[in-house]
């Protein structure tokens, strides 16, 4: 009765596993990917679905990988989130230029210089006015020309570092240009200008402020103060003048 009894169990456990097998074997699995078909080889071992790494690639946007069949390293590589550089600093482009009152820090490198300075224009004064103070420092300054007015802007400039080591940087009126809003250098005119003219020698640590001037078209709502663009126009420090 026993034996009877075991052998039933046996069979009955046989009918199961073979039930359970069948029902596996049964599913037919298919991938999708991002709500996308995507064809694979799919294999079932043990109840558990398996599908190939290449699968992937080509699939998951961004997604690679490689299969070494010498080492046996099979490498599945993310996309790198994309990094976006960080924007440049007011004052070290035309197209950013500094606002009245900010402190600009600039490096300037050529073949006679390696030095960097802070830069700040700390106020403007334009039209007739400007011309009134002109006028009142030296009375042989000549009017603006037919259409112009002049501009007047208090700079500071201070030296922060210098590759040349213990030697002064010569910070003057004349590294300073106007441009105009479409993009064109004013022609500097000579001008005596009111006091403190900025015209400073400086070595490492010192700053000084003074005026440097300007003529430039009435109708030119929008030009730039640049200091230490290289010969091509390239690089410098800009500054609005409102």
């Amino acid at each position: 009765m026993k034996k009877k009894l075991l052998i039933a169990s046996t069979v009955m456990a046989l009918v199961v596993a073979s039930f359970s097998l069948g029902a596996y074997a049964a599913v037919k699995y298919s991938l999708v990917i991002n709500g996308k078909s995507v064809k694979a080889d799919i294999k079932v071992i043990n109840g558990t679905p398996y599908i190939p790494i290449t699968a992937l690639s080509g699939n998951l946007k961004g997604v690679t990988t490689k299969v070494d069949s010498k080492t046996g390293i099979i490498k599945i590589d993310e996309p790198k989130p994309a990094t976006t550089p960080p924007p440049a600093s007011p004052g070290l482009s035309r197209s950013n230029p500094a606002s009245v009152g900010s402190t600009v820090t600039f490096g300037k490198k050529d073949y006679s210089d390696d030095y960097q300075v802070t830069l700040k224009v700390e106020a403007v004064i334009r039209g007739a006015e400007a011309w009134k103070l002109i006028q009142e420092a030296n009375q042989f300054n000549d009017e603006p020309e037919a259409g112009y007015e002049y501009v007047l802007a208090k700079i500071n400039a201070g030296v922060s570092k210098n590759a040349k080591g213990d030697s002064q940087v010569l910070i003057s009126k004349y590294d300073f240009t106007l441009v105009s809003s479409s993009g064109k250098d004013y022609v500097r005119r000579a001008t005596v200008l009111p006091d403190p003219e900025l015209d400073a020698k400086l070595y490492v640590g010192a700053s000084d402020s003074g005026w440097v001037s300007f003529q430039v078209k009435t109708d030119d709502a929008n030009p730039l103060i640049a200091f230490g663009r290289s010969y091509d126009g390239k690089g410098g420090a800009w500054f609005k003048i409102n």
